[in-house]
């Protein structure tokens, strides 16, 4: 009968590896891994067995597929062999009983200390169960709220930022319009203002970012793929693209946002209005 339960032992030992380290990061009972270590996985959870044992095979760096195979093995030859001696068993303890007269005088099994005992590892595991559901939750639920957008305060909260949510909650889109971008990478894009304006722009891959345009003041980007480009509004405003004037806007004290894409090479032009 296969051994392999040895050979996932003499592994953690060859890498140094503690059972009280894999007992503080698995929340397995050290009784368990002991169980396993043994080959005597009669005494953990039937439900739980394989659970147990790929959390142990990727502790100590086995792998975990071939483990399984190997534990499949063993628990179907073991099957095996436990059949053929319970049967065996069960005549010894019938002829047993048929030799004696007094049945009362038959001795108790002196294996109600073990099952006590079986019975102990096996409440040790279940609470480690119950620990090592929370523990996992606990990450998975740690997983997915990194997973959410973190949404950072505006460095100009005194300007009035136009955030995504406010854009689709207090406006409405008033005017579209689709332009063929005649221009040849790489693009330039300038804007410049009469009246100070707040402004956010997304280049090519790289993140939004905010900023102000003070009065009379201009900025000019570089871009390759894509550039989008949200002002609080267009008052005062002038865009070049390439050094060629942006005409398909009007000026107007509400959200202006410009797309520029070189893929379907177009400009888009959205303005916006208050919701009524």
């Amino acid at each position: 009968m296969s051994s392999f339960y040895k050979d996932l032992k003499d592994l953690r030992i060859e890498s140094g590896i503690d059972l009280e380290e894999i007992h503080n990061r698995t929340k397995i009972s050290l009784e368990a891994l002991r169980a396993i270590e043994s080959g005597q996985f009669d005494e953990l959870p039937q439900t739980y067995i394989r659970l147990f044992v790929r959390a142990y095979a990727n502790e100590i760096g086995a792998d975990e597929n071939s483990t399984l195979s190997e534990l499949d093995k063993f628990l179907s030859g073991k099957s095996k062999v436990d059949s053929q001696t319970e049967s065996k068993k069960s005549y010894q303890e019938i002829k047993k009983v048929a030799e004696k007269k007094d049945i009362d005088q038959i001795k108790p099994s002196s294996a109600t200390s073990k099952n006590i005992r079986t019975d102990t590892v096996k409440g040790f595991a279940l609470l480690s169960i119950l620990i090592f559901s929370i523990y996992t939750i606990h990450q998975i639920n740690k997983e997915e709220a990194s997973k959410a957008p973190i949404v950072y305060p505006s460095d100009f909260e005194e300007e009035g930022p136009i955030t995504n949510q406010i854009l689709q909650n207090d406006f409405d889109l008033f005017s579209e319009s689709i332009q063929i971008m005649e221009e040849q990478a790489p693009y330039t894009f300038k804007m410049a203002t009469v009246e100070r304006v707040w402004y956010k722009t997304k280049i090519d891959t790289l993140t939004f970012f905010e900023d102000i345009l003070p009065s009379g003041d201009n900025r000019l980007y570089e871009f390759s793929d894509s550039l989008i480009v949200l002002f609080k509004y267009s008052k005062g405003l002038n865009l070049y693209l390439n050094g060629s004037p942006l005409n398909s806007f009007k000026s107007s004290s509400n959200p202006l946002r410009i797309i520029f894409s070189s893929f379907d090479k177009t400009v888009t032009t959205q303005q916006f209005i208050p919701k009524n």
